[in-house]
């Protein structure tokens, strides 16, 4: 085999993978979120709960890479304390859904900063530099961006108050419609 090389494995492909932090709230603001998402997004419902992305669907390096990475960050992270009070329309240019946010004002550079941290490294090749981060809990998809901005301004005037803490990093895979988790780490720093 001489200067050939052997394609009969094909390529290797890695899981996709992502990170999250699941909030840790009151347990009267967790029912507000999840009845907000039970109504708003049935599907991102049924899919994973309430939770801040961290790392966005990732096939970059094998999983065990993947998972030491994440172990590493998340050991010289400390938990993140947070605080929700904004709901922000998110849209997007590609189509014409749209979804509602929950976006903290206390913590978010915290959060943004263990997002970056994240992308570096094993992964640091996997950061989309087109897309700004905001961290975020979605609460809501929405069929146009003039309905996402209604309840999201009608949660406004209302007024949004969500505090709560992350103190662990998930990792998972969607599989059958559902986030399969492949590790948790716990914010050690």
């Amino acid at each position: 085999m001489d200067g050939l090389i052997d394609c009969s494995k094909g390529p290797t492909v890695h899981p996709t993978l992502y990170t999250v932090a699941y909030p840790s709230c009151a347990p009267q603001d967790m029912l507000a979120i999840d009845t907000w998402r039970a109504a708003n997004d049935p599907t991102g419902h049924a899919l994973v709960r309430p939770h801040f992305t961290l790392v966005f669907a990732s096939n970059a390096v094998d999983e065990a890479t993947y998972l030491a990475h994440v172990a590493a960050v998340a050991a010289r992270t400390a938990p993140i304390t947070f605080h929700c009070r904004y709901a922000m329309l998110g849209a997007d240019a590609h189509s014409p859904r749209a979804h509602a946010y929950l976006v903290p004002d206390e913590g978010y550079a915290a959060l943004s900063l263990l997002h970056d941290a994240l992308y570096t490294g094993a992964l640091a090749d996997a950061l989309r530099l087109d897309l700004p981060y905001t961290p975020h809990i979605t609460v809501g998809t929405f069929e146009s961006a003039p309905m996402a901005r209604a309840w999201c301004a009608e949660r406004n005037q209302a007024g949004v108050s969500v505090p709560g803490q992350v103190a662990a990093l998930w990792v998972g895979q969607v599989v059958d419609g559902r986030f399969e988790h492949r590790g948790q780490f716990d914010l050690m720093g």
